[in-house]
């Protein structure tokens, strides 16, 4: 019989193959609305990159925890009651967002997307060779492709969800503002905060202002000059932070007229793609920026206009003002002079910038008792802040766990107990675990597969994940900005995996997978090295090169294991768990300082990006190995070759 005339779905499997691939969009959705979650986490609750990725590290440990019981637990029972299990875990995991809002602390949501996800393992466990078995073997991997087509729908769906539900509604307080005030509310005063920080960049600055021919050595004097700019602007604010004008400013940038937050995003993306022009700043956006450098800024001498209203602050201020004012013009004299390489002209402001430091330590010998209403007053908006933030991140999930009990009464009443295969092998006896796990651990082409997932799911989460990272540091973009771009990366996938399904007919899995991984691996190179928005193109074109390789992994991995794939479907579910290991090395990458390479320094949101280049060769292995393997069984198979 040729593979053209075997149906892909038979008619007898037709309502059965609907409701299980129903389950698709909503794995979907679960993954790609916590992708950018790790950024919200990371300002809610004032995390390190490190310590956000733990979002992802719980996520996926999910599937690593239970995709073994979940096979053994089908093998034993059936994949109904799998699927029926994992709907319910699912949502329960959904549900426990609710206490999680309530405790302002991580824990509680890194549990919650542990049992969310348990369930979820359960769901691809069951689904994915549910749909495998749904007909004849030769047309299973494209079976499976197409199931596998819905899964991104639900993952747009989620991306949109988080992009305008969560992120542009939580509060705008920027990050360093939040640290500031988290810092105020335990006892240390934003004078005093900001005093320190002078100082630490002053030792910074001498140090490297010491280095003999740091004018012309690139990196120290980058350095410099990044350290010169913040310590002017944090010292012309400390100076005088024009408390009636910051007032006045906020209150008319927070009044201007705003679009709707639709027409916003289809403008913001229309920015960068570079369709149209960045509108020009407002008249009270660039008194902003003249006055105060930025929103950060603006916001930084609000809460420092508080503090100055405290009787025991303004005593110490005006005790301090000659220093204060002292030093904001040497931090000004010390740009100059870096900016103009001048050592001599350096030297001498950096000398008047540490003289004058220990006139301000006065703030730090406050009182503390004097300004416990004040500490109390940050520290209730502080929580409010949080709290509203937090709100906003767990009604979508709230929303989803009940939907999901929906679902689960659905498939409770229509699908049915058991296929006609399960029904075929009752009573006849399983292969002993043992024996099963011995023949899957021999088998080369299997174990490869397990490898290859593993990598292929650490790349795909990175680069969804860490996408906010790279438009926020290396183009200025919004969270909310940067998320809508990974949406257009999204459709990008989408739109590609339909194509690629499509030749898969006519090109061997195996060379699609290679060739899919080269292109991976080169849109990535472009993110590293490429500046401005063609890094940025880049890393939303790799969508195009990902989108079929979780699926033709998986066929190919599973290719000839009869009913060894019930188990051995587990161990590539297991490997989803690529994205609880590699994603946290990432996020701790991007903690680090910069990187130089030699022949270029790069950020260290450029340089983490190396891991998903590693995973996709590690791909492309795997793919040459299957395309050899693919070739050596046609040959063996005459009259039932795929044509190439």
């Amino acid at each position: 019989m040729s593979k053209e005339n075997i149906p892909v779905v038979p008619k007898k499997y037709l309502v059965t193959f609907i409701l299980v691939t129903l389950l698709f969009p909503l794995w979907g959705f679960a993954n790609d609305i916590t992708n950018p979650m790790v950024a919200a986490f990371k300002n809610i609750l004032l995390l390190s990159n490190f310590e956000s990725s733990m979002v992802q590290a719980a996520f996926y440990g999910g599937y690593a925890l239970m995709a073994i019981p979940a096979a053994l637990f089908i093998r034993r029972f059936s994949y109904r009651s799998g699927i029926l299990l994992g709907l319910g875990l699912y949502a329960i995991g959904c549900l426990l967002f609710i206490p999680s809002g309530w405790s302002l602390t991580f824990a509680p949501f890194l549990l919650s997307y542990l049992i969310m996800t348990c369930g979820l393992s359960f769901l691809e466990t069951t689904a994915n060779p549910y749909v495998l078995s749904l007909g004849h073997e030769k047309t299973a991997t494209r079976r499976l492709n197409f199931s596998q087509a819905f899964n991104p729908m639900g993952s747009i769906t989620g991306m949109f969800v988080a992009s305008m539900f969560i992120l542009v509604n939580l509060d705008g307080t920027s990050e360093t503002t939040r640290r500031a005030m988290k810092t105020a509310k335990d006892g240390t005063l934003v004078h005093e905060q900001v005093v320190k920080s002078i100082a630490e960049n002053t030792k910074e600055l001498k140090k490297i202002l010491s280095v003999a021919g740091w004018t012309k050595d690139k990196r120290a004097l980058k350095d410099a000059k990044k350290l010169v700019d913040k310590q002017a602007l944090d010292a012309k604010i400390l100076a005088d932070p024009h408390v009636e004008e910051a007032k006045r400013l906020a209150n008319e940038i927070e009044s201007q007229p705003r679009e709707s937050k639709f027409v916003e995003a289809g403008r913001d993306i229309a920015i960068v793609l570079q369709m149209r022009e960045k509108p020009q700043p407002t008249e009270a956006e660039k008194k902003v920026k003249e006055l105060f450098g930025s929103k950060v800024g603006l916001e930084l001498a609000q809460i420092l206009g508080e503090e100055i209203s405290l009787p025991v602050v303004a005593a110490v201020r005006n005790q301090a003002q000659r220093a204060l004012t002292d030093e904001a013009s040497a931090a000004s004299m010390l740009k100059e002079a870096v900016a103009k390489k001048d050592e001599k002209a350096a030297s001498v402001a950096l000398a008047a910038l540490e003289s004058d430091l220990g006139a301000l330590e006065g703030f730090s010998k406050i009182d503390k008792s004097k300004i416990e209403t004040y500490r109390k007053k940050i520290a209730d908006r502080f929580r409010a802040i949080q709290q509203h933030d937090l709100d906003v991140v767990v009604t979508p999930y709230a929303i989803m766990g009940s939907f999901l009990l929906l679902m689960l009464g659905l498939f409770f009443w229509k699908l049915p107990k058991k296929t006609e295969s399960e029904d075929a092998n009752e009573g006849v006896a399983h292969h002993g675990i043992s024996e099963t796990l011995s023949r899957l651990v021999k088998d080369k082409n299997y174990l490869f597969g397990v490898i290859a997932q593993t990598f292929y799911v650490g790349a795909q989460i990175m680069c969804w994940t860490f996408i906010i990272q790279y438009g926020e540091h290396e183009l200025g973009l919004s969270k909310a900005t940067a998320q809508n771009c990974n949406i257009l990366a999204m459709i990008i996938f989408v739109s590609s995996r339909f194509i690629c399904t499509f030749f898969l007919k006519y090109i061997r899995p195996g060379r699609l997978l290679f060739l899919l991984a080269v292109g991976g691996t080169l849109t990535i190179l472009g993110t590293i090295f490429l500046n401005g928005y063609l890094g940025l193109y880049s890393l939303i074109a790799t969508s195009a090169c990902m989108s079929l390789m979780f699926p033709t992994i998986y066929g190919i991995a599973l290719d000839g294991l009869g009913e060894d794939a019930k188990l051995a479907s587990a161990g590539l579910i297991l490997a989803i768990g690529g994205g609880c290991i590699m994603t946290p090395i990432q996020g701790w990458i991007i903690d680090q300082p910069s990187f130089d390479i030699g022949f270029r320094e790069l950020s260290s949101v450029r340089a983490s990006f190396a891991l998903p280049a590693i995973c996709f060769i590690v791909i492309a292995l795997y793919g040459r190995y299957a395309l050899g393997r693919q070739i050596r069984k046609e040959r063996l198979i005459e009259g039932e070759t795929y044509t190439v």
